[in-house]
């Protein structure tokens, strides 16, 4: 069987004896996305920094910026429904455009979910430090009250990761509700004692088109990691159905969260005058402004808790993605290590949780402000992202007219993805230059951060050209090794026949 046709079976896919095999159910599988998402998290500021560019356009940007994802998660589930691998878009883009390309976006991924890590791990201590405030009066930012928060967080994520992938999954899937459902309770709250109807967001009262278009830039950060589910396709049951289900469904769970969450604030914060625009913490003020002082707290709980569930996620796609490469021989060969009994890439979580918690311990020992890093890490890691998305959606098409399948919506869906995260890579690197639209210049590490992702991106190519160079079938194997739906029927049938 020629690699990267029909797939690969046996012991060569990575994690296809190692991993545990037809564990998730759909609502754990989707669970990975959704956590990975981070949608309470993400709601915590983000809404605010739309608002304060689109206005009473706010909700009207996050529906934008959903239904650009939901062209970069099609083009996703082309490929889930077809490959089954733990590498995800490595495995995939590689199968539409060449190694380089696949070795590109896995390497882009790594930095997305590594970096995501670091963003909620600065999240946990800033949030956990909060509540401590509003409960004991402690000081939020206290260092070394940090310091201990930041590795409770890392260690404990690793620790679950590590532990079980089942309990991974039931983990983030329970924080991560209890979390939305605080928040869902304040919206409600809202539509209570300020009505459900907001005119000056329906009209669009006062919005400039620029601004919306500045909002959708931003609002699109807020979905980055819907597509982790691909890394559980050794994992998942039925996972050439539920794989691809569980990345559409991730998108628009969390883009309605997102509309629905930024137009309930825009409305409770209008009699304020101006009141949104100069909260830092917009939801917890938003509780006690309802009087509802108690959901504050609440609130602040569950931001806390999201954050710890992002974490453990990007922890799991993560390893997952580092143990594929691994296998390729495109990684440090212990990375291929699992647990002998657990079934999990034990080396991997360790590895990729490192970086989590050494980031935040080395800013703080400098004495950085935690929002701040928060603000640039996570704008780091959704560069990675951006590129993955990208090269996966003009993938899509490219695949599928190599196999007969393209379709014309795969062709369109495909290039308004690709053409979206181009925009906004643009915008994010050099917004001054863009015409019409005013968006602010960047400052401090801010104008570091496109060059950091290249330098990354740089030291990727340069692995795999380097290999390639001296182990050109080592280079021609990356991403080839997967299980296809029709091998994937072949050892069930032969599994039946044995049984």
């Amino acid at each position: 069987m020629e690699p990267g046709t029909n797939g690969s079976r046996g012991t060569d896919v990575a994690g296809a004896t190692t991993l545990k095999r037809n564990a998730l159910t759909m609502p754990e599988t989707l669970a990975q996305s959704v956590a990975n998402a981070a949608p309470s998290a993400a709601m915590a500021l983000l809404p605010l920094l739309v608002f304060l560019n689109a206005g009473n356009g706010t909700w009207f940007a996050f529906v934008v910026a959903l239904g650009l994802m939901l062209c970069i998660g099609y083009c996703a589930a082309q490929f889930a429904r077809r490959m089954n691998s733990a590498g995800s878009f490595y495995v995939w883009v590689t199968q539409a455009l060449g190694p380089a390309a696949g070795h590109t976006a896995g390497w882009a991924l790594l930095l997305g979910y590594i970096f995501t890590g670091v963003a909620t791990v600065y999240g946990f201590g800033i949030f956990a430090g909060d509540l401590s405030h509003r409960v004991f009066g402690v000081d939020p930012l206290y260092p070394l009250m940090l310091v201990v928060l930041f590795a409770i967080e890392a260690a404990l994520a690793a620790a679950v990761a590590i532990y079980d992938i089942n309990l991974s999954a039931r983990t983030s899937l329970v924080l991560e509700s209890i979390s939305v459902l605080a928040i869902l309770t304040l919206c409600i709250a809202v539509w209570v004692i300020r009505g459900p109807i907001d005119t000056s967001q329906l009209s669009f009262k006062g919005v400039v088109p620029g601004g919306v278009v500045i909002g959708v830039v931003l609002a699109i950060f807020a979905f980055v990691g819907f597509e982790s589910a691909g890394s559980l396709g050794m994992e998942a049951k039925d996972p050439f159905r539920n794989v691809a289900r569980a990345i559409i469904t991730s998108a628009i769970l969390v883009g309605a969260f997102y509309v629905i969450v930024s137009y309930s604030q825009t409305l409770g914060f209008q009699p304020t005058n101006g009141g949104y625009a100069k909260s830092s913490a917009p939801m917890p003020d938003l509780a006690v402004l309802l009087g509802l002082g108690w959901l504050a707290i609440i609130i602040d709980i569950g931001i806390s808790i999201s954050m710890f569930a992002c974490t453990l996620a990007c922890i799991n796609a993560a390893a997952r993605m580092a143990m594929t490469m691994a296998h390729d021989g495109m990684g440090v060969p212990a990375l291929k290590r699992t647990h002998p009994t657990r079934k999990t890439p034990t080396a991997a979580i360790v590895t990729v949780a490192v970086p989590m918690l050494a980031v935040p311990f080395l800013t703080s020992f400098l004495r950085q402000s935690p929002v701040d890093s928060t603000g640039w890490t996570g704008t780091l890691a959704t560069f990675g992202f951006m590129l993955a998305y990208a090269l996966v959606a003009l993938g899509a098409p490219v695949y599928l007219r190599r196999i007969k399948q393209a379709t014309a919506v795969v062709w369109v869906l495909g290039m308004i993805g690709l053409v979206s995260m181009i925009v906004v890579f643009y915008a994010s690197w050099l917004p001054q230059t863009i015409p019409v639209i005013s968006f602010p210049p960047l400052t401090g590490i801010y104008v570091w951060l496109p060059y950091m992702w290249m330098a990354w991106t740089a030291i990727g190519l340069i692995w795999y050209f380097t290999v390639r160079s001296r182990t050109p079938d080592v280079a021609s194997g990356i991403g080839s090794r997967f299980h296809s739906v029709e091998t994937h029927e072949a050892e069930a049938q032969e599994a039946a026949r044995v049984g």
